[in-house]
């Protein structure tokens, strides 16, 4: 009789990691946040991972020079510039950093294994996702049928407010209102139909990073 040899296989469960958050700190004295984001063009433009933001970081640079020339239009005597253009100046510079802090994050989920790599190249904080972050927006059914109700934990001030969206594939999103209060309810969805949802913060100095989206099946 022949003996019959049993082999077991272990295979180990894939890790996951920590979603890395692209992070910008923006310094509050004009003189500092002028480097920060000059910093933040030169890191970018010098490294093969933004090869394709060339049009976005030109965009970038001469906002920057603008926002140099009224700010130092302000230290004239007299002043050739006000603060008022300066300050518009300066929202402009905001925003472009945005838009490409968004273009980072882009590209950080699409290669996690670079993450971290594509985000520090970009001279921009990493800030790591934990499990924990989930529960800081809930989703759930709403007492009418048809209906969700959707809650965000975290952040909260009195300039602060929530922006919300849906989508059935998480590619194409409908925005919706957004609120003051960190909760809200949306009606008129499908009955048994599969909806996904997803939440923000508004803070004075812009929109913070979108949550990862929580599905329902809608009752």
């Amino acid at each position: 009789m022949k003996t019959i040899k049993r082999f077991f296989v272990l295979l180990a469960a894939p890790i996951t990691g920590k979603r890395l958050i692209a992070v910008l700190d923006f310094p509050k004295d004009i003189d500092d946040f002028i480097t920060f984001a000059n910093g933040i063009h030169d890191s970018m433009l010098a490294s093969p991972f933004f090869s394709s933001l060339g049009a976005k970081l030109a965009t970038l640079f001469t906002n920057i020079g603008n926002l140099e020339n009224m700010h130092t239009g302000l230290q004239t005597q007299p002043p050739t510039t006000t603060v008022a253009q300066r300050d518009a100046a300066l929202l402009i510079v905001q925003n472009d950093l945005r838009t490409l802090k968004a273009d980072v994050q882009t590209l950080a989920d699409a290669t996690p294994a670079s993450a971290e790599s594509i985000i520090t190249a970009a001279d921009m904080k990493v800030k790591k996702q934990g499990a924990i972050n989930k529960q800081d927006f809930i989703v759930k059914n709403g007492l009418i049928s048809g209906s969700a109700l959707l809650i965000a934990k975290g952040i909260e001030t009195p300039r602060s407010a929530h922006d919300w969206a849906m989508s059935p594939d998480a590619i194409t999103w409908t925005a919706l209102t957004p609120t003051i209060a960190a909760t809200t309810v949306v009606s008129g969805l499908t009955k048994a139909s599969i909806v996904k949802f997803r939440h923000r913060n508004i803070l004075k100095d812009g929109p913070g990073d979108w949550s990862q989206p929580e599905e329902l099946v809608i009752k």
